[in-house]
């Protein structure tokens, strides 16, 4: 009976040594674990992106324009008047009437000027008020100036091929002028009143002009005859001719 007993307790320790061991033993896997690159299952096509034309209106050009112009008489001439009077007729000459053509003082005008413009040519029409310079007394003897208001055709022709900056154009105005305001002729014995008649106006030059703003120089003139009243009873010619510096500014017309 003891020999059982040991035997069995035996048989219990080796088997309990035995499943130690298969305990201890690292686990290995049976199949081998190989890592493939993931893809994935849907390609990428990068697919071009198709960009918007923005286009910038362009402004178009001006029908045409209004100028706004001032000016100022640099340098100015009347017509001369001269004259022998026979007081008695016996052909001795007591009384001489002179009058220089030579100014003094200010001169100038204001203008407004409507143009339609073409692609180097702008023609209107213009309206302008006068101021005419006095004329220097000379021996006593001074007097008989006026003032204009003329309407005029005018026109520009733009000398802009290459696209400056600064535009330069010639000009030239030509119409008809209402004179008055005629001064009395004056001499040293006394006062003779005066009137002036209309006559035909004309201004030819050459002007600049940057962006809105423009300056031309002009040679013009205005004809008149005035008649003295009184006791002289003369009629002579009493053109006024100058040159003026204008300067201007242009408000588009679309």
């Amino acid at each position: 009976m003891k020999k059982l007993a040991l035997l069995a307790c035996s048989l219990f320790a080796l088997t309990a040594v035995v499943q130690a061991k298969e305990v201890v033993r690292p686990v290995t896997s049976s199949k081998e674990v190989v890592r493939e690159p993931v893809t994935s299952s849907k390609e990428v096509v990068n697919e071009p992106v198709i960009l918007e034309e923005v286009v910038v209106p362009v402004a178009a050009d001006p029908w045409g324009f209004i100028n706004l112009r001032a000016g100022w008489d640099f340098w100015g001439e009347y017509g001369n008047f001269s004259l022998d009077k026979d007081n008695n007729n016996n052909n001795v000459l007591k009384d001489r009437y002179n009058l220089s053509n030579k100014t003094k003082g200010f001169g100038g005008e204001v203008a407004l000027e409507a143009y339609k413009s073409w692609d180097y040519i702008d023609l209107g029409l213009g309206v302008a008020y006068q101021q005419h310079m006095d004329r220097k007394t000379s021996e006593g003897y001074s007097g008989a100036e006026y003032s204009s208001v003329p309407v005029y055709l005018t026109g520009r022709y733009d000398i802009n091929y290459w696209d400056w900056a600064v535009t330069p154009y010639l000009k030239a105005n030509v119409g008809y002028s209402f004179n008055f305001d005629s001064k009395d002729y004056k001499t040293p014995t006394g006062s003779h009143g005066t009137k002036v008649d209309d006559g035909l106006y004309w201004a030819a030059g050459i002007g600049w002009e940057y962006q809105a703003f423009n300056v031309d120089i002009l040679y013009g003139a205005n004809y008149a005859k005035t008649k003295v009243n009184g006791d002289v009873q003369e009629k002579f010619d009493n053109d006024y001719e100058r040159v003026t510096l204008s300067v201007g500014y242009r408000f588009n017309i679309w």
